[in-house]
């Protein structure tokens, strides 16, 4: 079967310090595309930050806010993906 293809867009800081403002891969799952992601952006993006003095732990999606079209990921009830889908990912809402 052929997997989904999907859109990642990346927003503000992330797409300044990734240098990259959308790919399309090919995820089977949520979780599968989360990894694909952090794999490809996860290290670039912490050593960014971190000359920055900003410390991160985890995963990208650890440190991000990730939408699955408009709903965030942390709320989503399944992991599936279909052909379409765009995961969004922006920097953490900092501040209190």
């Amino acid at each position: 079967t052929q997997m989904p293809l999907i859109t990642v867009q990346f927003y503000t800081l992330w797409r300044q310090y990734l240098g990259v403002d959308q790919v399309s891969i090919e995820a089977e799952s949520l979780e599968d595309a989360l990894n694909q992601i952090d794999q490809r952006y996860g290290a670039v993006l912490k050593a960014k930050l971190q000359a920055r003095g900003v410390k991160v732990d985890g995963k990208m999606h650890d440190f991000s806010m990730v939408l699955l079209n408009n709903t965030n990921v942390r709320n989503l009830k399944a992991d599936t993906l279909k052909e379409g889908d765009a995961l969004r990912f922006f920097p953490p809402v900092m501040g209190g």
